[in-house]
C-alpha cells in the first residue's frame, strides 16, 4: 500500500495529491480510518526517503494533501516528458536530426511496462494508461521524422512489429505502407492495407479512413512523396503532454451565493460512480438565472480533480458534436490529420482517449438529448457539467441539480458587487425591491446594477421608480452590454409555434398564479389537453410551479420579466394563431389539436 501511495505522488510529482484521492486509490470501500492510515503510510515512506539530515520532508503536507518535491534527473518519468519536449522544440526549429535523436532517448528511457509490478487502482490505472499511449504516439512521431529523412529500409522491421502488436492501429499501417513504397515495395505495401481492411470490417464493421485510401491510391500510382502518410502535419502537434486543456471561462470575480448547489454539483462530479460510468451533473433553470457562472465556478473548484484537462463548449439548439469534437479532439494534441471524417468515429475516438483519464467536460446550454451523448466523456475518472434551460430526459446516469433565483439578500450583495456599497447599503428597503422587481435574476440584477453604475447620480429608489411600470421595466435593465429582453427572447423563439401560441395566450392571464383549468379555458381546450402546453413551458423553465390554491390545486405562474416580454412582443398575445403545417400537441405523448379559431379574436 505505500508503494501504490509512493507511484501516485510519483506520477503527480511537484503536485499536490488529495488525501481524498489516495483513498480513492488504495480502497474501493474505505475502513472508517482510511485518512489516519494514509498518514502512516505517508510516514512510512518518509522514513524510507528522507535524509535523516534534512531539515524539511521530500513530501510536503498541506491542508489539501501531500506533493513529493522531484528535482531534475530524479525521475525518469519526468525526464522522459522533458526530453520528448526538447525533441519537440528541435524539430519546430528546423533540425528533424535532432529531434529524432532526443526522441529515441526518450524511448529508451523505457524498460517495459510501467509500474508492472505495482497494483494499479482506479487513480493509477488511468495515468500509466496514459503514459502508456504517450510512448505509443512519441513512436508513430519518431517514425514520421525517420521516413521524412528518408528511412525506409531501416524503419520496415520495427514497423512490421507495431503493426502487429497493433493489428487496428491505421497511423502504424499507413507509416507501414509508406516505408515499403519507399523502399521499392509496393505489391506487399498494398497487401498491408488489404490485411487492415479486413481485419477492420471483420472487427469493428469499419471501412480505413478515407486519408489511408488515399495513401493507397497513391502508392498505386507511384505518386506517394518522402515521409507521406496519415501525419502529415509536423509531428511535433501529435504530443499532447505539451498542453494540458484548460478551457474553462475564468470564474467570475463577483460570484454571490449557492453555496447549497455549489456543494451539491462540486460532490455529486467527485462522487465515485458504480461501475465504469463517468459522472454527469445537469445543472437546470430558467433563462438569466446563472446556470453558467455556477457551473464555470465550480469547474474552477474541481481543477485539481481533474489533471487531465478541463474542456468546455457553448452548444445550443445549432451545435453540431461534429464540430465540437474536432475542437475538443485538437485540445488534446490530436492533428487535424488524424481526426476522422465521420461523428461515429471521432466520438469514438474522443471516448477512447478520456477512458483512461480524469478530463472534466463542461457543456453550456445543452438542448438536444441525442446530441449530447457524443460529448460525454467515457470512463470512471471523468465527470461533465451540463447546463441546461430545457428537462434532458433520457440523458443516461444524469443527476440533477436545479438552479433557481438568488436568495434575496444574496441578490443585493451581487447589487453591491456591481454598483458599489454606499448607495446599496444607504437603502435596503430600496435594494430589496429593485431585487425583487428584477425576479432576483442575477442576469436582471447585474443589468440593474450596472445601469446604477453608469449613473452616478441615480440612487437606488429612482431606478425602483422607473421599473414599477411594467411597460418599460425591462427597457430600464438595457445597458451598453446586456439587455434580459435578448435572453428571454431566444428562449421563447426555442419552443416549437404551437407552444409559442399557448405561452403568449396564458401570459395574457396576468401576473397571478393559475390552475390547469384556466389554463384550459384560455387555450379553448379541456383539462386533460391543456396539460401538455403547460408541462411543456414548465419544462422550458419559461412557467413555475406555485403554491398550491385553497382547495388544493396545483397552480402555475410566469416569472413577471418573462411575462411581460411576451406582452411586450409585437405578435397581439390573443390574436396571433398557429402557423397552417402546426396542429398538434405532440410532446409528453399528449395529444391536442389546435382550435379552429387559433387565429381569429378570442
Amino acid at each position: 500500500m505505500p508503494r501504490r501511495v509512493l507511484a501516485l505522488l510519483l506520477l503527480s510529482y511537484n503536485r499536490t495529491v488529495t488525501v481524498s484521492s489516495l483513498v480513492d486509490e488504495l480502497w474501493d470501500s474505505p475502513p472508517k480510518l482510511a485518512r489516519k492510515t494514509v498518514q502512516t503510510y505517508i510516514y512510512t515512506l518518509r522514513k524510507h526517503l528522507d535524509d535523516p539530515a534534512a531539515e524539511v520532508s521530500r513530501i510536503e503536507s498541506s491542508p489539501l494533501g501531500y506533493k513529493i518535491l522531484v528535482r531534475p534527473g530524479e525521475l525518469d518519468h519526468a525526464e522522459f516528458e522533458a526530453t520528448v519536449q526538447r525533441g519537440t522544440a528541435a524539430l519546430r526549429d528546423g533540425d528533424p536530426e535532432g529531434a529524432l535523436r532526443r526522441w529515441r532517448e526518450a524511448l529508451g528511457l523505457w524498460r517495459g511496462a510501467m509500474l508492472a509490478d505495482v497494483h494499479l487502482g482506479s487513480l493509477l490505472q488511468p495515468i500509466v494508461t496514459r503514459a502508456e499511449g504517450d510512448r505509443l504516439r512519441l513512436q508513430g512521431q519518431v517514425i514520421d521524422v525517420a521516413l521524412g529523412l528518408g528511412e525506409y529500409r531501416d524503419l520496415v522491421p520495427e514497423l512490421e512489429l507495431l503493426a502487429a502488436t497493433n493489428p487496428l492501429h491505421e497511423g502504424f499501417h499507413a507509416q507501414l505502407m509508406t516505408a515499403l513504397s519507399g523502399a521499392g515495395d509496393r505489391s506487399r505495401a498494398l497487401d498491408v492495407f488489404a490485411g487492415l481492411r479486413d481485419r477492420m470490417v471483420e472487427s469493428l464493421g469499419l471501412d480505413p479512413s478515407t486519408r489511408l485510401v488515399e495513401l493507397q491510391r497513391r502508392v498505386i500510382e507511384g505518386t506517394l512523396d518522402r515521409g507521406s502518410g496519415v501525419h502529415a502535419e509536423p509531428p511535433a502537434a501529435d504530443h499532447p503532454v505539451a498542453v494540458t486543456p484548460a478551457q474553462v471561462p475564468p470564474d467570475t470575480a463577483d460570484f454571490v451565493g449557492r453555496v447549497r448547489e455549489h456543494q451539491e454539483v462540486t460532490g455529486l462530479a467527485t462522487r465515485r460512480s458504480a461501475g465504469s460510468a463517468p459522472r454527469v451533473v445537469v445543472l437546470a433553470g430558467a433563462t438569466g438565472v446563472g446556470k453558467t457562472t455556477l457551473a464555470t465556478h465550480a469547474g474552477h473548484t474541481l481543477r485539481p480533480e481533474f489533471p487531465d484537462g478541463q474542456l468546455f463548449a457553448a452548444l445550443g439548439p445549432a451545435a453540431d458534436p461534429f464540430d465540437v469534437l474536432e475542437h475538443f479532439l485538437r485540445a488534446f494534441g490530436i492533428p487535424t490529420s488524424q481526426i476522422p471524417d465521420s461523428l461515429a468515429e471521432r466520438t469514438s475516438l474522443y471516448r477512447s482517449w478520456t477512458a483512461g483519464r480524469r478530463v472534466l467536460v463542461v457543456l453550456d446550454d445543452a438542448v438536444h438529448v441525442e446530441r449530447l451523448a457524443h460529448l460525454i466523456p467515457a470512463g470512471p475518472g471523468c465527470a461533465a457539467l451540463v447546463t441546461t434551460r430545457v428537462g434532458l430526459q433520457g440523458l443516461a446516469g444524469a443527476r440533477l441539480v436545479k438552479v433557481g433565483p438568488l436568495a434575496a439578500a444574496d441578490g443585493v450583495r451581487l447589487m453591491r458587487q456591481v454598483a458599489g456599497d454606499a448607495r446599496v447599503v444607504g437603502d435596503p428597503g430600496a435594494a430589496n425591491r429593485l431585487a425583487h422587481l428584477c425576479d432576483n435574476l442575477p442576469l436582471a440584477i447585474r443589468a440593474a446594477a450596472e445601469k446604477l453604475a453608469a449613473r452616478p447620480s441615480w440612487q437606488v429608489a429612482e431606478l425602483v421608480e422607473r421599473m414599477a411600470d411594467g411597460d418599460s421595466r425591462l427597457q430600464e435593465l438595457v445597458t451598453r452590454r446586456l439587455d434580459p429582453s435578448t435572453s428571454f427572447e431566444d428562449a421563447y423563439l426555442r419552443l416549437a409555434p404551437a407552444y409559442r401560441w399557448a405561452f403568449r395566450r396564458l401570459c395574457a392571464l396576468g401576473s397571478t398564479a393559475f390552475t390547469l383549468e384556466d389554463a384550459a379555458a384560455a387555450l379553448l381546450t379541456d383539462v386533460a389537453s391543456a396539460e401538455c402546453p403547460v408541462a411543456e413551458l414548465v419544462d422550458a423553465n419559461m412557467l413555475v410551479v406555485a403554491e398550491p390554491t385553497h382547495d388544493g390545486h396545483v397552480a402555475y405562474r410566469f416569472p413577471e420579466l418573462v411575462r411581460l416580454h411576451a406582452l411586450l412582443r409585437h405578435e397581439p398575445a390573443l390574436t396571433a394563431g398557429l402557423p397552417d403545417d402546426v396542429r398538434q400537441w405532440t410532446s409528453l405523448g399528449a395529444g391536442w389539436s389546435a382550435p379552429a379559431s387559433a387565429g381569429k379574436v378570442a
